[in-house]
């Protein structure tokens, strides 16, 4: 299990990551990535899976990510606009620019992101897994895709396009509480279906940013235990100080 956190004045960012059963029995790694950035209370937070199918899923996975990342740097270096279709451009086009001349569909991965700027925080959503916020009553999450097929998924891949994001906003007040939540589907299989915004509203109103962590890792040990595949889930908690 890999865990992150950071604590940024009012702010606790966390990542958790554990390689699913399968995968260690087969020596694979842990082809889920993670990532988070925080710069003056606003914060980049995104969590990807790569598709097992795909040879090279674990670095689409941490190419998804680290695209989120170069978006998050564009917005507050004033060299992109916070806007949707800008912001999902530029996922596109970050992560197929660091594969570079290789097979794109090699690469395929899901994305759930979420950037705050000022009181607005852009969900983003591709495929399977959950994204969502809530604070002080109001949540908002990302539907759940349906497909045609069991194993079939969206994904980041050589015909990905703007349109097929979900993407919405979410405003916060800066005087009340609030959770930043996104999971890949390892993780959001274990939790009861209809019931995944019980978990995050727990997050807000129950859990302190000294025991975030701890209880994430206690999630994902506990998830483990009948769902054996990777598993990756990412928070934002937002309290103000006493």
């Amino acid at each position: 299990m890999i865990s992150k956190e950071e604590i940024c004045d009012n702010l606790i960012c966390v990542t958790v990551s554990d390689a699913g059963a399968h995968h260690r029995i087969l020596c694979v790694p842990n082809q889920d990535a993670a990532f988070f950035d925080v710069k003056d209370e606003d914060f980049v937070i995104a969590v990807s899976d790569g598709v097992g199918s795909c040879k090279e899923a674990g670095r689409g996975s941490k190419y998804a990510v680290d695209a989120c990342r170069l978006v998050f740097e564009n917005i507050k270096a004033c060299k992109l606009p916070f806007d949707n279709s800008e912001i999902l451009k530029t996922i596109i086009s970050e992560w197929k620019s660091q594969i570079g001349t290789e097979n794109t569909d090699d690469f395929c991965a899901t994305l759930k992101a979420i950037f705050k700027i000022g009181r607005v925080m852009k969900l983003v959503s591709l495929g399977d897994g959950i994204v969502a916020a809530t604070s002080n009553g109001i949540s908002i999450m990302a539907p759940f895709v349906e497909t045609a097929f069991t194993n079939e998924t969206k994904c980041l891949c050589s015909h990905t396009f703007p349109g097929d994001f979900w993407v919405n906003d979410f405003v916060v007040d800066i005087y009340e509480p609030f959770v930043a939540f996104c999971c890949t589907d390892g993780a959001a299989n274990g939790f009861v279906a209809g019931k995944e915004l019980n978990l995050i509203n727990e997050l807000e109103k129950s859990t302190s940013k000294d025991t975030l962590k701890r209880e994430l890792e206690d999630l994902i040990k506990e998830i483990g235990k009948y769902i054996f595949d990777d598993k990756t889930i990412g928070v934002v908690k937002y309290e103000k100080n006493n």
